[in-house]
């Protein structure tokens, strides 16, 4: 074989099939070919392959995530950013409720009818804490 754009592989002389060349690495945990003596390169490339294929991420995305895809395709790295992404989201929530006093929440979006209840300002209570004081004042009050 001629030396075409100095590629290595078209340096090599005759060309063997990889069934012929002895695969020397080590598998991976989920290989089926753990165990096994005198694996061929081809045998390592196709367990790969194998593996590769039971990355089925195409069901993903019907939930409550949207993934960037590629070719139409979900890809991990773009599955493991989303994560990424939400996790942070969340503890940014969680921390928000884990650190903010029952007392202080605003209840604004609540909906609430105070009628004539508000305080010596004229004002609506908007926390919890100022709600239950109000109501706690209009009954203490003779």
């Amino acid at each position: 074989m001629k030396n075409c754009n100095n590629k290595i592989k078209n340096t090599c002389g005759d060309i063997k099939p990889l069934t012929c060349t002895e695969f020397e690495g080590d598998v991976n945990s989920q290989s089926n070919l753990i165990g096994e003596s005198c694996i061929s390169g081809e045998e390592a490339i196709q367990d790969l392959y194998n593996q590769i294929e039971q990355l089925d991420l195409s069901e993903l995305g019907s939930l409550c995530l949207d993934y960037v895809q590629e070719d139409g395709k979900n890809v991990v790295k773009n599955v493991l950013l989303k994560f990424e992404e939400k996790i942070c989201e969340l503890e940014t929530k969680i921390e928000e409720l884990e650190t903010t006093d029952i007392c202080n929440k605003l209840i604004t979006d609540c909906n609430l009818d105070f009628g004539v209840l508000v305080d010596d300002c004229g004002e609506v209570p908007t926390t919890l804490a100022e709600t239950l004081q109000l109501i706690l004042n209009q009954i203490n009050t003779p």
